[in-house]
């Protein structure tokens, strides 16, 4: 029977199956075994993909006398995704999974409450969100000192209003629908990580 769990705290850090079975020097299909016999937690993506708790992982590996799982000293970057379009959002998470941080919200208000608590170093924003919108969002991040040091990287489907998001206080804007290599580039470009893949997470299952 597999055992699925769903994250309940921010902030955590998940892996992928492909990490994991690469870890444990098994093939993924050996990995996904030991997750439907219950001797490894995971929770499904509303993707359908698995992703793997890191200290359930850790617990794992102590349970078989393996290794520990490597963790870097410096922490992975934390970045916010808001869009209110699911497949967008989840585009994004399988793009930024492998070295990220990430948490998401839906609108502007909800937007504002998570960057007080869960501290991004980027928010990937959208413009058209319900209740308060991508503009006025960035315009509020700019005002708060807390937060004026954030890298915003704003997202439209309209190219019109890029220098419109821009002139709120965005460090980089892309259009919709979103391509991948210039959403890549802007991130890196940004946050001054070469963590970004371009093999996307979600294809291991």
């Amino acid at each position: 029977m597999q055992k699925v769990k769903r994250p309940s705290a921010e902030g955590r850090e998940y892996l992928t199956t492909r990490q994991a079975a690469s870890h444990c020097r098994v093939s993924i299909p050996t990995l996904r075994r030991w997750i439907r016999a219950g001797d490894l937690g995971a929770h499904l993506t509303p993707g359908g993909h698995r992703r793997i708790d890191l200290h359930e992982f850790q617990r794992f590996l102590r349970a078989q006398g393996r290794p520990a799982y490597p963790v870097a000293s410096g922490a992975s970057p934390r970045v916010l995704l808001v869009d209110d379009e699911p497949l967008v959002v989840q585009l994004l998470h399988d793009l930024l999974a492998d070295g990220f941080v990430i948490e998401t919200a839906t609108d502007g208000y909800e937007a504002l409450v998570k960057v007080g608590t869960f501290r991004p170093a980027l928010i990937i924003l959208d413009v058209v969100l319900a209740g308060l919108d991508g503009i006025e969002a960035c315009r509020c991040l700019r005002r708060l000192p807390e937060t004026r040091e954030v890298r915003i990287l704003g997202m439209t489907g309209h190219p019109s209003m890029v220098p419109v998001l821009l002139g709120a206080g965005a460090d980089a804007c892309v259009t919709k629908p979103l391509d991948l290599d210039q959403v890549c580039h802007e991130i890196k470009r940004l946050l001054s990580v070469n963590a970004v893949s371009h093999s996307l997470t979600g294809r291991e299952g």
